[in-house]
């Protein structure tokens, strides 16, 4: 399960500086602040919250990464638009794994949800990426009224799509000999994503689906190799059928202004993935760059982002 996990994750510690909650008052003028909060069944997530404005909570993606490649590669230059909260998700990071083992999609989504309430803030704004688009999504069909506005950077919505495009580009930069383990729709469509996946990786060739640059590659290896080994999400998340729906359909209900931001050469998720949501009050910015948008076109990521902030802070 181990070098499952290590192949999705590709794809698709610090001490707290105050062990009690951090109120939103607080967090208005003070610096960043890292602390551990404990959830309702007693797992300890990471939680750093740092920059000033209106909250915006990060869920990052893997699954079963971090935010610390994500924050200091893009998404602190945010920072002087709205103060973001990042959290390292239960079983993943620097947090605490569930000590009951329950890696759950509800109870994904209840974290998030008991981390606004622990630091004090009515309303937040959702930042997602990748995988992290699937937790989001179900996040905000539960708690509505606690989102105030969501972004969505280079998110799946639907697993079974976007292993379906990593094997179509996969299959373009292999042009393998015998294509056949990789086509033949009579097997599952997992057991050709790994063998696609497994073919690439053998070839040093897996980044091609996520970077368009090989420097945006080895900056986030180099971030990522001061993650602690904590891989308990990571290998069981695959386990569960929940987390392997078509979350394009519940887009339609939610009703919160949403900011789409896509990848033109990101073949992890796909390009055109974008088409199939259907968020009533949806805006969209598709640009140039892969799987990390963020880290490649920071100048655009930055501009397409605040300008949505700004145009939204007034409905909310």
């Amino acid at each position: 399960m181990k070098t499952i996990y290590a192949f999705i994750l590709n794809a698709l510690c610090i001490y707290c500086l105050a062990l009690s909650p951090i109120t939103a008052a607080a967090q208005a003028t003070s610096p960043a602040r890292e602390t551990r909060l404990t959830m309702s069944d007693g797992t300890e997530l990471y939680v750093k919250v740092s920059g000033k404005g209106r909250p915006c909570v990060f869920i990052h993606g893997g699954p079963g990464a971090w935010s610390h490649s994500f924050e200091v590669l893009g998404l602190n230059t945010l920072e002087d638009s709205v103060q973001m909260i990042y959290v390292d998700q239960r079983g993943s990071g620097r947090s605490g794994k569930a000590p009951n083992g329950n890696y759950s999609l509800q109870r994904m989504t209840q974290d998030f949800d008991e981390v606004r309430q622990q630091l004090g803030y009515p309303t937040w704004t959702v930042l997602a990426h990748s995988f992290g688009g699937i937790l989001a999504t179900e996040y905000a069909y539960y708690f509505p009224k606690t989102i105030s506005r969501m972004i969505l950077l280079n998110a799946t919505l639907h697993l079974e799509y976007s292993a379906k495009v990593q094997i179509q580009k996969g299959l373009k930069i292999l042009k393998p000999a015998d294509p056949a383990p990789f086509v033949d729709e009579k097997r599952p469509y997992i057991d050709r994503f790994m063998a696609i996946i497994q073919a690439l990786n053998e070839k040093n060739a897996y980044h091609q689906l996520m970077y368009t640059t090989p420097e945006g590659l080895q900056k986030m290896n180099e971030e990522d190799a001061k993650r602690p080994p904590n891989y308990a999400f990571g290998q069981v998340w695959a386990n569960s059928p929940e987390y392997f729906q078509d979350f394009t359909e519940v887009t339609r209900h939610l009703k919160m202004p949403v900011l789409v931001i896509s990848g033109e050469q990101d073949f992890s998720i796909g390009p055109d993935h974008y088409k199939s949501f259907k968020f009533p009050n949806q805006t969209v910015a598709s640009m140039p760059g892969g799987h990390v948008i963020y880290l490649e076109q920071n100048a655009q990521f930055q501009k397409a982002v605040k300008e949505f902030l700004k145009k939204t802070s007034r409905k909310i």
